[in-house]
């Protein structure tokens, strides 16, 4: 027997709308609010085109997945539908299908954002799918749609009760300004089993913040051009978390210290957290101890020059275990616990910063 749906009716995934009440709308269009994409030459990006294929051809394929993208509105339907294409589908062993090419929907309750329900994929549909997620009542209730992590997205359509009220959503509590994370494969959301489940989206719920997400799996290296492009954003917080990625630690002491004062010469007053890879305790690569102290160098040299706004994610002291029991799925990528564990540790400067 070949499918466990036959054995277990809970595992069935369902992507038949099965309402023939259900309207359906552009979330590109208000009141929608977007997130973390741009919509621009048929597909969602992360950051523009003619930028991203500056950087490197890792760059520029991965920029149109998809990871940290967020829709927004508020809704009375008993119903939230979606209709996704896509361009191309990776399976990869290592990560669930719900996290690299799912949505999920998160509510408003009593000012936090939870989660209600899962858009699960069809691991026989390569090009795409539609889903439903329904509620028990009709009640006006604020909604976000997170997209797929490792996915492209072509095309995507809300679909609502025909009779339904459609407004915009009452935003984040910090809204003007997103925190923006630069980094691997990691900061991308390898191997999270949701696209809500990376340590990135659970930062932004914890500190109702918008994020956007600037990982890029094998291919963030701290080149001058992405970091030119990072320095040139609006943001309240710069996340720098590129270690993992780096070819090794020369790389690392050519780049690191230059991107920061890249970032730090635009940005005067910019809070800036520094992190080192969380494979500082992984016996298998024991290079990572040297790469942590380059980065160690680079924040001590920024106190040294009177930077006051530097932080530092120490792997040392909150990552030496992190491949000890649980943090990872192949001993690099975490797990939705190891993405808890890098939450808390960049959650504890975050919570400096914000003064929560």
């Amino acid at each position: 027997m070949s499918d466990i749906s036959l054995i277990d009716k809970a595992l069935a995934v369902n992507t038949n709308i099965g309402r023939d009440d259900v309207v359906w709308y552009d979330p590109t269009k208000e009141p929608f609010k977007l997130y973390g994409v741009r919509y621009e030459d048929g597909l969602y990006r992360r950051m523009p085109d003619e930028i991203a294929k500056t950087v490197n051809p890792g760059v520029a394929e991965l920029s149109t997945n998809t990871a940290g993208g967020r829709v927004c509105f508020a809704t009375d339907s008993d119903c939230v539908a979606i209709s996704y294409r896509r361009p191309s589908l990776w399976r990869m062993p290592h990560m669930a299908l719900a996290g690299s090419a799912g949505l999920n929907l998160y509510i408003r309750k009593d000012g936090k954002l939870v989660y209600y329900g899962s858009f699960i994929p069809d691991f026989k549909k390569s090009e795409g799918y539609d889903s439903i997620v329904t509620f028990p009542s009709r009640e006006m209730r604020e909604i976000v749609i997170h997209m797929p992590l490792y996915c492209g997205v072509k095309s995507l359509e809300i679909g609502l009760q025909n009779d339904a009220k459609l407004e915009k959503w009452n935003g984040y509590k910090r809204e003007e300004k997103p925190v923006v994370f630069y980094g691997s494969s990691i900061t991308q959301g390898a191997s999270a089993t949701t696209p809500a489940t990376d340590y990135i989206s659970v930062l932004s719920r914890r500190f109702d913040t918008d994020v956007v997400n600037l990982g890029f799996s094998g291919s963030a290296k701290g080149e001058q051009t992405m970091m030119d492009y990072i320095a040139g954003l609006e943001m309240s917080v710069f996340v720098y978390d590129y270690d993992h990625n780096a070819p090794n630690a020369d790389h690392l002491r050519a780049t690191h210290y230059k991107g920061y004062r890249t970032v730090r010469d635009a940005n005067p007053d910019l809070p800036i957290i520094m992190c080192t890879s969380t494979a500082y305790g992984n016996l298998k690569n024991p290079e990572f101890p040297e790469r942590r102290d380059v980065i160690a160098e680079t924040y001590e040299r920024a106190l040294a020059e009177g930077d006051e706004n530097v932080y530092f994610v120490d792997g040392k002291k909150v990552y030496a275990n992190f491949y000890a029991d649980g943090c990872t799925v192949d001993g690099s990528h975490p797990t939705d616990y190891g993405f808890r564990v890098m939450a808390d540790a960049v959650g504890a400067e975050l919570a400096k910063i914000f003064k929560d």
